[in-house]
């Protein structure tokens, strides 16, 4: 989302659809109470009675706003990780180009430090979040570990990585990047969330993968051009 697109231009799209689009878009940018409903409303175009109308209170539209997203997360967590066919380094490649995705939503270019994951913006406003989000926010952090522990066993069984690779070990490496990436981007930038996206793939693989030095260097070479990421 970059800068304006949180505030809904004219749209066929439902007033209650385009309230919730900027609440998020709010939300990631300068968090819970960070926000009111009139700001809500002026992204949206819209009055405060017209947000209050469609959720009532602000509770509710932040508990309706985190579930849209626990739910297209899942999505996503699912096709990452569960899906039959790729390589756990072609997925551990899918994951970093999400992230990438969320990041230009809310970056015009590389060089933007602006906050990009709703979740991670929260964890600063822990005593704001009604138990239904914290709920949801640790249910999405199991399934995570969950998917991707099921994704290193069929690394193991397909070959790609030794018989006797450490699956919770490997969750353990692998995690960090899951909770941590928009905060690093907002740090050090883009292009720093993917070489180190980068390093631990090749650690990865120089640690547990069965290909040679040689294939693992093209196989890494693969991913994206660091220097034309903008």
């Amino acid at each position: 989302m970059t800068k304006d697109e949180g505030k809904t231009r004219p749209s066929k799209l439902p007033k209650k659809v385009q309230i919730k689009r900027a609440a998020r878009y709010l939300i990631t940018q300068r968090g819970i109470g960070g926000v009111s409903y009139g700001d809500i409303a002026k992204q949206a175009e819209t009055t405060p009675a017209n947000v209050h109308y469609h959720f009532g209170n602000k509770e509710t539209l932040v508990n309706a706003v985190f579930q849209e997203n626990f739910e297209a997360v899942e999505i996503v967590l699912r096709d990452i990780w569960l899906e039959p066919g790729p390589t756990l380094d072609e997925r551990i490649m899918l994951l970093a180009n999400y992230f990438q995705e969320r990041f230009y939503e809310f970056n015009d270019d590389e060089r933007g430090r602006r906050p990009w994951s709703m979740v991670a913006r929260a964890q600063f406003e822990e005593y704001l979040l009604s138990p239904e989000i914290q709920h949801g926010i640790a249910e999405m952090s199991r399934r995570f570990e969950q998917y991707l522990a099921h994704a290193i066993k069929l690394a193991i069984g397909n070959g790609e990585l030794r018989g006797n690779a450490p699956i919770n070990d490997i969750v353990l490496l692998l995690t960090p990047l899951w909770y941590f990436s928009s905060l690093l981007t907002q740090h050090s930038g883009l292009k720093k969330m993917m070489r180190h996206y980068a390093a631990v793939r090749k650690t990865l693989q120089a640690a547990y993968g069965t290909t040679s030095p040689e294939k693992r260097e093209e196989d890494l070479g693969n991913g994206p051009d660091l220097d034309t990421l903008a």
